[in-house]
């Protein structure tokens, strides 16, 4: 077998091809073959030591066949690793139940360990559970094994892991870059959690058994090495896991996390700035070399709008003529919360760069084409910073300042809160604000018109 090759030179199709595809070997009756050695720790779960695919006799075949050869050989391959390493974990964790039910509905099906986890056994399920944890013999922990063969299922305990893990297949939404953050923030918390209480408390035991001493522990573990702040937007987001588990299970307990004190947290007007007037004119040369970027930088400046709600914005949103936009969620964007979902007044010069952006292109094509993409909020974010901080070094600063200064405005102009509050998108809490389309773009324009420059 030849592992390499890119072409098959210019032989004519009856005469041996000499520069064999990855994986090609010709057999001595003259057919060329697709031939993968299975690795080591696959073999048992594939069934074989090696996968292979027939391409045919002749050059053309051999072309027009490797590709799905491949690529079927490749999701076997993938498939198996991917149940070996849940396996692997489920092995690691110590979780009897789940790791039975994995390898039944592995070897069996979904029904077979649907029925065990209800506890219909009948006597040719018993016999197939007894022959399957005779077979798995010194692959997996004997108490497990064990309670295979007696068709015996543990009663379900979720550990503090366990529960992250469904939170987040809950809160998942579709979106990468929402979805991405989320599993890295619950990831950290985990990380911490193992450092702060030790992995047997977070991998193994039921959550029932965390204590209140425990989230001291994880709180006064994180204080030392990161603001209050962020260690309570840590404290919240396993409070808000363990609330959903608590709600989802109907059991009787309170989350630890609950009310968790956490001294210096808290809103202070120390914890972000506004920019200033002078700030905002500094920051037009770092932006204005670009139209892209100088189009987000006018028109963040001049509605307050999160940097994501006019990064992503459609072509159809922009109704320029009439002088505002329609923040809507996208399919490359998601909107913070329902108060989100608003129009907003543009000033002239907002309107003239985003005119400039806009001719010619399809209603539904987005404003920013090389950001509406997956993860593609952060990108322009991060781009934005990077330029930012090419004129301001203060932390305390930054593009959401933007949106700060534009409440300062609002509020120094006497706008009232209710209407500054629809500008924005921030959520009003009273039933009656709930009710409407809200206010007329000439009423808020008549206020915002006092803060553009």
């Amino acid at each position: 077998m030849r592992e390499k090759g890119e072409d098959f030179g210019e032989q004519d199709e009856d005469t041996e091809i000499q520069n064999l595809p990855l994986y090609t070997e010709r057999k001595a009756d003259g057919i060329y073959r697709y031939r993968r050695r299975v690795p080591k720790n696959l073999v048992e779960r594939v069934g074989k030591g090696y996968l292979y695919r027939n391409l045919g006799r002749t050059k053309k075949d051999v072309v027009g066949n490797w590709p799905e050869a491949h690529a079927e050989v490749e999701a076997i391959l993938d498939g198996a690793e991917a149940i070996a390493e849940k396996s692997a974990n489920l092995i690691k964790r110590k979780d009897h139940r789940a790791t039975i039910l994995h390898l039944v509905e592995e070897e069996y099906g979904k029904e077979a360990a649907q029925r065990l986890e209800v506890g219909a056994v009948d006597d040719n399920l018993e016999y197939a559970l007894m022959a399957l944890a005779d077979r798995l013999e010194g692959l997996y922990p004997k108490k497990t094994l064990a309670l295979l063969h007696g068709a015996v299922l543990p009663e379900r305990s979720s550990s503090f892991a366990d529960v992250l893990d469904q939170y987040t297949e809950f809160k998942t939404t579709g979106y990468e870059a929402t979805d991405h953050r989320l599993k890295v923030r619950i990831a950290k918390c985990k990380a911490d959690l193992e450092a702060a209480i030790g992995a047997f408390k977070v991998y193994q035991q039921p959550v029932q058994t965390i204590t209140r001493q425990d989230a001291n522990a994880y709180r006064d573990s994180l204080l030392p090495v990161m603001a209050p702040n962020s260690v309570a937007r840590y404290k919240n987001t396993l409070n808000a896991a363990l609330n959903w588990y608590i709600k989802e299970t109907g059991i009787d307990w309170t989350s630890p996390f609950a009310g968790l004190l956490i001294k210096g947290a808290g809103s202070s007007k120390a914890d972000r700035h506004p920019l200033s007037d002078e700030q905002v004119e500094e920051l037009k040369a770092v932006f204005e070399d670009d139209p892209v970027t100088n189009t987000l930088f006018v028109v963040l400046r001049d509605t307050g709008a999160r940097v994501a709600e006019i990064a992503g914005l459609r072509v159809t949103d922009c109704s320029l003529d009439e002088g505002y936009i329609q923040i809507t969620p996208t399919s490359w964007r998601r909107l913070k919360n329902a108060p989100s979902e608003r129009s907003v007044p543009l000033s002239p010069e907002a309107v003239k760069v985003l005119q400039a952006l806009i001719t010619g292109k399809d209603p539904e094509a987005p404003v920013f084409e090389r950001y509406a993409r997956p993860r593609g909020m952060d990108r322009v974010s991060a781009m934005m910073m990077k330029r930012f901080r090419k004129v301001i070094a203060d932390k305390k600063l930054s593009m959401h300042s933007l949106r700060h200064r534009m409440k300062d405005k609002l509020r120094n102009t006497d706008c009232p809160e209710a209407i500054s509050k629809a500008i924005l998108g921030h959520s009003e809490n009273s039933v009656a604000a709930n009710y409407g389309s809200g206010y007329a773009i000439e009423v808020m324009r008549e206020h915002m018109e006092k803060t553009w420059l």
